[in-house]
């Protein structure tokens, strides 16, 4: 039994300190998805998303995917106090209403380095979201 709890807490202290290393330097990129069940084009966009973060292991790199929901009036006041608390209140203002597409922002500045729609396979969106990490970090 002692080994056992020599284990866990070994496994612990390693995934913790695995934790703090990755929390020390914040996303480079913010996947920001004006997003709503209802809409033609979130339906499309969405799976192709999803394909090209496991297809490029994107949750592994400096990018994180910010989902806002305006599919109705609690998702949407949900979303605003999220973009709120990642400082993306103007971007949020100017494009709250449209669903359909992701903006690429630079984490930073909050400077939009790129946009995606529908149009987009998951072999572009992979491209779009290592160039825009590229951009962020040169």
């Amino acid at each position: 039994m002692s080994k056992i709890k020599t284990i866990l807490l070994s496994l612990i202290l390693l995934f913790s300190s695995q934790i703090a290393q990755a929390s020390d330097s914040g996303p480079e990129v913010l996947g920001v998805l004006f997003y709503a069940d209802w809409c033609g084009s979130c339906k499309v966009l969405e799976p192709a998303i999803e394909k090209a973060r496991e297809s490029a292991d994107f949750d592994n790199s400096s990018f994180l995917l910010v989902r806002l929901d305006l599919t109705d009036a609690k998702k949407s006041h949900q979303s605003r106090l999220m973009s709120h608390a990642l400082a993306l209140n103007e971007l949020y203002h100017k494009n709250a209403g449209a669903t359909g597409y992701m903006l690429l922002v630079n984490a930073e500045t909050k400077d939009i380095i790129s946009r995606i729609t529908a149009m987009s396979d998951a072999k572009a969106i992979a491209s779009q979201i290592k160039e825009a990490i590229f951009k962020a970090s040169s």
